[in-house]
């Protein structure tokens, strides 16, 4: 264990902003959503949408109460101590908008996702990647993991009814997802 103590100061993650250009943040067309992230210009598959930002976060100084938080990847854990988090909230970049959208939908596959997390040991840590070509205008959606629980948002009538209608099926008896 080392013996240096855990920081409270405030410390951003650099990350690359020039990809925030190619993106806008306006309010999302999944209901109760907030805002989301659309493309302001065609991204093509296999492209960085962008770099998840924020400010760096230890165990002593953890939001409970956030989703904004990112586990950064243990492979990088010693390389930034005392910091394992990434807060998002306020300093995230575009991409830290992006919101979630199911893979499948009663076990059919819904093709929603058009972006992908990608974890790195090295910083940004965080890469959100085009899947398929991305039309501009059109939201980015995306998963956040496995490690996020999806249900409170899932299983509001009003985004079953949104994700439902846009795969056009009928989910009123039978409902379940996958991220």
């Amino acid at each position: 264990m080392r013996a240096q103590q855990p920081t409270k100061e405030f410390v951003l993650l650099k990350i690359n902003k020039e990809h925030d250009k190619r993106t806008v943040i306006k309010p999302s067309a999944i209901p109760n959503a907030g805002n989301g992230l659309f493309a302001r210009v065609k991204i093509k598959e296999g492209e960085v949408i962008g770099e998840l930002g924020g400010q760096l976060v230890s165990d002593d100084n953890y939001p409970e109460d956030s989703f904004y938080i990112a586990a950064i990847p243990e492979c990088a854990w010693e390389k930034i101590y005392p910091y394992k988090y990434i807060d998002s909230k306020e300093h995230g970049a575009n991409v830290s908008r992006i919101n979630f959208a199911p893979s499948e939908i009663n076990g059919v596959k819904t093709g929603f996702q058009n972006a992908a997390i990608r974890q790195l040991c090295e910083a940004p840590y965080f890469i959100f990647i085009a899947v398929k070509d991305i039309e501009a205008g059109a939201e980015i959606w995306s998963s956040y993991g496995d490690d996020y629980d999806y249900d409170s948002f899932m299983k509001l009538q009003a985004i079953r009814d949104f994700f439902c209608g846009l795969l056009q099926i009928n989910c009123r008896e039978e409902f379940s997802y996958a991220n």
